[in-house]
């Protein structure tokens, strides 16, 4: 007790002086997320033999709480390279980099490089009036145009990201195609307008549509969202805008009605989609999108019921039904003008229940159909997670496919589809040109290169190069770049696969990959297709202050299971080993540049990455043996790469185990099953039971396939108490009473995905035991925890915790 009677306030974590300076150090670290290349065609001089490449990065500004952007310019003269997978000794050429201002959403430079197109959101009230400001610059700044898109045309802009592609140009740059919230099509009228006094000198219009003294907006109706990352986000469209007079116009979509009517289905859930990830064709005549049904028309019960009448979280989840549409762009600005509200696309139906990430293929070809002349074949790239759909896994190995459908002067060639009762082009029969990889060839197995399967979300638009795709890639441990032969379908890897190569730009024959390592910065290579040859673009300078020193070993286990051993070399190494599995499960820890496996390492902590069977980048069969087998199949791969690892190292004394959402399940299970191996814990949104996570979560039928095996769906009135049971048992809460380790909480109270109130059950069981532990819930965080403030703190808690725990005495 303080003087005064009042009680001494508790201040920690304290003397983190050294960590917290080394973790904003690491944090200024620059991550480069897309890239332009185009020619400096209208330049003279020795600029006229350059190409001209522009790259986009963030960068943590933790003081704001907010990703900092910057834009890098760099004239690459067309001559070196190496024909390695790696970037050749020869240095990089001088940069030039500006900030961008926080309220820049997004940026595409054309296709020829001479114009860039901004979009600038605005906050607060402004953000109701103007959902976005379009500013067309020249490549050297000058603003030539500038376009106010009221909220009354559409809402918030979508970002690149799951749904989005940021902006689309049109080959002859007087189009562009971009994804907008739709406005809400049912509103609750203004109430109190009656009480008002001097109401009658209202217009009679605006009474009851407009806010007045004394009056208020009504909530109206509940309206779903798209979960996770996509909260207040309900329904999405494409829209085109005009870049001569700043019209735009919605792509609008043709619906699956199934057996619905509007009066059985008011607010048309039953049958709306979300649309996104435009492409143009290369005559700039048809825009081609994805669109995704609010409701899993074809998830039915035994009795036809649907068994999940409602939105399912999005992001991250590519089990959902997706399908393809093709508008002609001369329908969408006509129904514009004749202010129709019907339908302008049409479906592509390919025969997959997923289809989605669709490019179209840059050449076309004329031919003769029926007799009719001049007709157009298109050909489409798209990528489908079938096997997803199938299983119920939300990531599993991909396809690539194609389909290729023909187009006249006088539209497309459509007829009726009974089954979705829509409108679809008809189409020749699509061609998948990598199917899924179940395992890999016996005779290749141990071997890296063999290929595991494409695992992989989006299609660069640029990266087709005659007739091979450059793709990239999770390959086992690494993040890779892959050239596909579109007409054999043979995959080749072109980079190192014990680093990790993505692919953020494509143009002029060339491809822009960001790549790096542990240890090694983000960096960015330029790769000329024609050659096959690599040189560095970018190469930022690496502070020596934070330069991490370790030895990176990839540890091939039994059962076609890998880990990634991370251990510092430099002297203040510590004889702790962090075992760290990580989320999903269906996703994978690789070989890159972390911010946080940076921090730990330089700190002195050894670091066990686990990629256990029911990793991506595997083969599909390994992955798909986990659904049934959660908190068994992979617990024991983590115990094994633990055991080698420790039987490796005999410097090795302690261990700490630390994940995130199904990496912290994995780390609750560890604790409870293997309570006498652990010293520490560390637990980020974890899943801490499944059978009360299925009714409060955006993704219930994550927790039926993962708990009860592939193919298991959700059920229409709830699970059964069959189900509840293997829920129960599957999840770490079934062995909370075995916990021994002191452990660390790290939660974000506005998770959607796993919410945060199963992880306070748990946490109470441990306070029953008297356990060390401690709680932090961010308020304004979701599932991932990101924000730069969120990172900041957690890893300093992270820090004081193992330290407290490991290293200090009495």
């Amino acid at each position: 007790m303080a003087k005064g009677g009042k009680e001494e306030v508790v201040r920690e974590p304290l003397e983190m002086e050294r960590e917290a300076s080394l973790f904003e150090d690491l944090a200024r670290t620059r991550e480069f997320k897309k890239g332009w290349i185009t020619r400096m065609s209208s330049r003279s001089g020795p600029d006229a033999a350059s190409l001209s490449v522009l790259v986009s990065a963030a960068q943590r500004n933790i003081s704001l709480n907010k990703q900092r952007k910057t834009l890098t310019h760099v004239r690459v003269p067309i001559t070196t390279g190496t024909a390695s997978g790696t970037a050749s000794s020869a240095e990089a050429p001088a940069a030039f980099g500006l900030h961008l201002p926080q309220d820049c959403a997004m940026l595409q430079v054309s296709p020829s490089g001479d114009r860039v197109l901004f979009a600038r959101v605005l906050a607060g009230a402004e953000a109701e009036k103007t959902s976005v400001i379009w500013e067309l610059c020249t490549r050297e700044g000058h603003l030539l145009k500038e376009f106010h898109v009221p909220g009354s045309c559409h809402g918030a802009v979508y970002p690149e990201g799951y749904i989005s592609r940021g902006i689309t140009w049109s080959p002859d740059e007087k189009t562009v195609a971009y994804v907008a919230e739709v406005p809400a099509k049912h509103k609750t009228p203004i109430w109190g307008t009656d009480l008002v006094c001097n109401s009658d000198l209202a217009n009679d219009e605006e009474k009851g549509t407009k806010a007045t003294a004394g009056s208020w907006t009504g909530l109206g109706a509940h309206e779903e969202d798209w979960g996770e990352l996509f909260v207040n986000k309900k329904k999405a469209a494409v829209y085109l805008l005009d870049l001569e007079d700043g019209k735009v116009a919605q792509v609008r979509p043709q619906l699956m009605k199934g057996d619905t009517t509007e009066e059985s289905d008011p607010y048309g859930e039953m049958d709306a989609v979300t649309c996104g990830k435009p492409s143009f064709s290369a005559d700039g005549k048809m825009i081609l999108f994805t669109c995704w049904p609010h409701i899993q028309r074809d998830w039915v019960d035994e009795e036809g019921n649907i068994v999940a009448a409602k939105k399912l979280g999005l992001v991250y989840c590519y089990s959902r039904a997706c399908y393809l549409q093709v508008a002609k762009c001369e329908a969408v600005w006509k129904a514009r003008e004749d202010k129709e509200s019907g339908p302008v696309a049409y479906y592509l139906l390919t025969g997959h229940s997923s289809s989605h990430s669709a490019v179209f293929h840059p050449e076309t070809r004329k031919t003769t159909a029926e007799g009719v002349e001049g007709v157009e074949i298109y050909k489409v790239l798209f990528l489908s997670h079938e096997s997803a759909y199938n299983t119920g896994a939300h990531n599993t190995c991909a396809e690539l496919c194609s389909v290729e459908f023909a187009c006249d002067d006088k539209g497309f060639n459509v007829n009726y589809h009974e089954k979705g009762k829509c409108e679809k082009v008809i189409s020749y029969d699509s061609k998948v040109v990598v199917p899924t990889v179940g395992t890999p060839k016996k005779e290749t197995l141990d071997s890296k290169a063999a290929f595991q399967g494409l695992y992989c979300s989006e299609i660069c638009e640029n990266a087709i190069h005659k007739d091979t795709l450059y793709l990239s890639s999770i390959h086992r441990c690494a993040i890779v770049v892959l050239a596909i032969n579109l007409g054999t379908g043979k995959v080749k890897i072109i980079t190192d696969a014990e680093k990790c190569h993505t692919i953020i730009g494509a143009g002029e024959g060339r491809l822009l990959v960001s790549t790096s390592s542990p240890g090694e910065i983000p960096s960015v290579l330029l790769y000329d297709v024609a050659k096959g040859e690599f040189s560095p673009v970018l190469a930022p300078k690496q502070d020596e202050a934070t330069k991490t020193e370790v030895s990176v070993k990839i540890q091939q286990h039994y059962d076609n299971f890998d880990s990634i051993l991370l251990t510092p070399t430099h002297s203040g190494a510590l004889d702790t080993v962090l075992l760290m599995p990580h989320g999903g499960p269906h996703s994978a820890h690789t070989c890159g540049w972390v911010l946080y496996y940076e921090f730990l390492l330089q700190l002195g902590y050894t670091l066990l990455l686990v990629n256990y069977r029911g990793s991506i980048g595997f083969g599909n069969d390994s992955l798909l043996s986990l659904p049934g087998n959660v908190g068994t199949n992979d617990v024991s791969d983590c115990m094994q790469a633990l055991d080698h690892t420790l039987s490796e190292n005999e410097n090795l004394k302690k261990v700490g185990v630390m994940g995130g959402s199904h990496g912290g399940f994995l780390t609750l299970h560890l604790l409870g099953q293997h309570s006498d191996r652990f010293d520490v814990g560390i637990a980020r949104n974890p899943v801490t039971s499944i059978a009360g996570m299925v009714s409060a979560t955006d993704i219930p039928e994550w927790c039926y396939c993962e708990a009860l095996g592939v193919g298991a769906r959700p059920r229409c009135f709830g699970p059964t108490a069959e189900d509840l049971d293997k829920m129960l048992r599957a999840s770490p809460i079934y062995h909370a009473k075995n916990v021994k380790a002191p452990t660390l909480w790290l939660l974000g109270k506005e998770d959607k995905r796993v919410r945060p109130l199963a992880a306070m059950d748990y946490i109470a069981c441990l306070k029953s035991k008297g356990l060390p532990l401690k709680t932090v819930m961010f308020p304004k965080d979701s599932h991932p925890l990101s924000s730069p403030q969120t990172e900041f703190e957690s890893f300093i808690n992270v820090a004081w915790w193992l330290k407290k725990h490991l290293y200090e005495t009495g």
